[in-house]
């Protein structure tokens, strides 16, 4: 099962130190890392980019891990996403974990051209930008942080779309903070 994973770094280590070196190490791998926004010190990581820590040797702890399949994205049927401008899923689940959500919409895809519906201000905002490294198209997100505004969202934004309200209610809890507890209980955390 994968898991995206909350870790710390060892003391006094900085993001620019591990970004130094995994670029030294990983030449040309593309790995995400994300910081927690609402709390410093800690950052969220899928497997592959906790995997790729491990290979460099970079110390780190991990302090919590959420099952992948907990944290759900949903992609709205009327968009046409280019799957090598897309990101990799389990990245964007490990951005939602870092802004203390529980699921996700894509919602809108940009070509350069059209500007979209409304954009992020703050790294704390539910919106966020996420594609691949050098992608043709860029992709604006919207992260949930409770059930009941991943519910009233698609109500309101995607009317006809039943898809979208069985995704939302799909959602295997009520906000952030029962993903922990979750975890916690099940030995995770």
């Amino acid at each position: 099962m994968s898991m995206i994973s909350r870790i710390t770094l060892s003391q006094g280590a900085s993001l620019g130190d591990l970004w130094r070196q995994l670029r030294q190490v990983l030449k040309g791998r593309y790995i995400e890392i994300w910081s927690d926004v609402f709390e410093d010190g800690f950052f969220w990581v899928a497997d592959e980019a906790r995997i790729a820590l491990e290979e460099v040797k970079i110390p780190f702890k991990v302090v919590g891990q959420i099952p992948t399949d907990r944290v759900k994205v949903y992609y709205a049927r009327h968009l046409q996403a280019a799957l090598e401008s897309l990101p990799n899923e389990d990245s964007v689940k490990a951005r939602v974990l870092a802004g203390h959500g529980i699921g996700a919409v894509l919602f809108f895809i940009g070509d350069g051209q059209t500007m979209p519906p409304e954009e992020p201000t703050d790294p704390k905002d539910a919106l966020f930008y996420l594609s691949k490294p050098g992608a043709k198209y860029y992709y604006l997100w919207r992260l949930f942080r409770s059930k009941e505004d991943a519910e009233g969202y698609v109500v309101q934004k995607f009317k006809d779309d039943e898809n979208a309200r069985s995704w939302a209610a799909s959602i295997p809890v009520v906000a952030y903070g029962e993903l922990l507890q979750n975890a916690e209980k099940e030995g995770q955390a």
